[in-house]
């Protein structure tokens, strides 16, 4: 996982940002002044460069404070091309010596002016992610019953009984969720809206709950930017497994997004945008070695550049679409072509969609958040098994097989346990597939939000899972299980008649042993596993300990 960076190294970034673009404007300033002494002798042979540095211009100027400067560079452009068309009209040529001559003039009136790049603004304020929950629900068995389930998923819960009460608290201090009835004792939470502003300037996600199946009450919620709404009878698990949701929802942390652009500047500026975001980048130099980047570095989005000097973007994409292994990256253009035929014309290479430069911080940001969410979801629903939201049984062997090559390749090690419900067979004889299917999914949820980010979780089969903790020694993975083992059988079920809880068995085995492959390390987790049971299930067996 790449450094956190502070905001003392985003500024040290800004402003050698700020001195190199300064430098390349004087540089293109000076290059425009000599062409157009040369386009005055109807000398047009440098016109190619002429458009391909406008070009640059009209999509960087603005990301530097100089949207003006940008918008000249877009008419020197646009009338270069048009010259480039129609070399023998005076009229194009004169308009190309204007727009030249109008940039000249403005860059040079600026350039004493200090270069500033946008402000981070709102785009860098990271989402509300406090690891904190709060109810305001009327049943107070039920508000027990779920605070000690988030509580076996370390969320620090509070619940209240009437909105006045939340109203009080949260001035002190703000959740990162708050799950709401729509009605407490004839009042309306859509009435309170005090306590509605202070969710939407924190950031607080609201889920809501009622006992109407109605449409006006259902359009409130979405007025009020309620991220999920419940109906009728409340199911603790159901309601458990949203919060994770909606909790990992916010955290782009691990997401990867490459960049390739030929303006090199622009491409790190936008680096650090995004990765002041959260959000690891990766910034490609050329588009001959970008497959070889793409496959090592895995990202979840490209943005591509469209007009670049040897290959187009509609080039790459359509080279990107080729490998099997790329075929749901999602690759969106950033370019300055604000030709709707061509943008629709270059997306038909491949790509998904389009954003045009220049593009503030904030835009940026928030775009590439959306897409990054959308194209989670799209994958989620590809490759993760529906009940427990894991992936399948191909992906996590696939993720073994990953982590055995590298570490063939760097000699890091990582561990693998296989996970199993200890009487899940009773557990569905006694009270039905349904709380079953609560039970599996639980297990699946807990391991979702205690695994470190570097960890993979699939469901294996059944009630089996398959963990792999890539760079951890056995005695720390250990250590992981049986404190999720701790928490697990803390949770309480509600069966047919009456509360449960439940227990795993795991077995665990680390690639420092010797093995053949990544299949003999599964089946030796599976062995493990079975020694486990044997010793009388409840807890972590290491194979070693054989």
């Amino acid at each position: 996982m790449p450094t956190k960076k502070t905001p003392e190294d985003i500024q040290l970034a800004m402003q050698s940002l700020q001195a190199n673009f300064k430098h390349v404007l004087s540089q293109r300033t000076d290059f425009f002044s000599q062409v157009l002494v040369s386009i005055r002798e109807n000398d047009f042979s440098q016109l190619p460069d002429v458009i391909s540095k406008a070009h640059q211009l009209a999509g960087s100027c603005g990301s530097f404070g100089l949207h003006f400067l940008g918008r000249l560079a877009r008419q020197i452009e646009v009338n270069a091309l048009l010259t480039s068309d129609k070399t023998d009209s005076d009229v194009a040529r004169l308009n190309l010596c204007e727009a030249i001559n109008n940039f000249i003039e403005e860059s040079n009136s600026n350039k004493d002016q200090p270069v500033t790049l946008q402000s981070l603004g709102k785009a860098l304020n990271a989402p509300n992610t406090i690891q904190s929950v709060w109810f305001v629900l009327p049943d107070s068995n039920f508000r027990s019953e779920l605070e000690l389930q988030l509580t076996a998923f370390d969320f620090t819960v509070r619940s209240f009984s009437s909105y006045a009460e939340c109203s009080l608290a949260i001035k002190d201090s703000m959740p990162g969720l708050l799950f709401c009835e729509t009605q407490l004792a004839g009042d309306s939470l859509f009435s309170q809206d005090d306590l509605l502003d202070c969710i939407v300037q924190n950031k607080t996600k609201l889920m809501l709950c009622s006992k109407d199946d109605d449409f006006e009450t259902r359009i409130n919620a979405v007025r009020h930017q309620a991220q999920a709404f419940f109906v009728g009878q409340l199911d603790s698990t159901r309601i458990l497994q949203r919060i994770i949701l909606l909790f990992d929802e916010m955290d782009f942390v691990d997401k990867k997004v490459s960049i390739l652009d030929d303006d090199s500047l622009l491409a790190e500026h936008y680096s650090w945008i995004l990765g002041a975001a959260g959000i690891e980048v990766q910034v490609i130099e050329s588009a001959k070695y970008i497959i070889q980047d793409l496959l090592s570095f895995k990202p979840d989005l490209l943005l591509l550049d469209m007009h670049m000097p040897d290959y187009s973007g509609s080039d790459v994409s359509g080279l990107i679409r080729q490998y099997d292994q790329l075929s749901s990256l999602h690759i969106t253009f950033l370019s300055a072509e604000h030709d709707i035929h061509r943008q629709l014309q270059a997306l038909s290479y491949g790509a998904d969609d389009f954003l045009t430069k220049p593009i503030s911080n904030q835009h940026l940001v928030s775009a590439v958040k959306l897409r990054l969410a959308r194209n989670r979801d799209i994958k989620s629903m590809i490759e993760c098994d529906s009940l427990t939201g894991l992936v399948r049984h191909g992906s996590i062997k696939d993720t073994v097989y990953t982590e055995f090559e590298k570490m063939k390749r760097n000699g890091q090690h990582f561990c693998v346990a296989m996970v199993d419900l200890d009487h899940f067979k009773s557990v569905n004889d006694s009270h039905g597939h349904a709380v079953g299917d609560i039970v599996i999914s639980t297990i699946a949820a807990l391991l979702q939000k205690r695994l470190r980010r570097s960890d993979r979780a699939g469901r294996y089969g059944g009630e089996e899972f398959l963990v792999v903790l890539p760079d951890c020694s056995v005695s720390n993975a250990k250590r992981l299980l049986g404190s999720l083992l701790d928490s697990f059988k803390s949770i309480q079920f509600s069966g047919a008649n009456s509360q449960f809880s439940c227990t795993f068995s795991a077995g665990l085995v680390c690639s420092s042993r010797e093995f053949v492959g990544a299949d003999a390390l599964i089946e030796a987790a599976d062995q493990a596993l079975y020694q486990a049971k044997h010793n009388g299930r409840n807890q972590v067996s290491i194979l070693a300990d054989a």
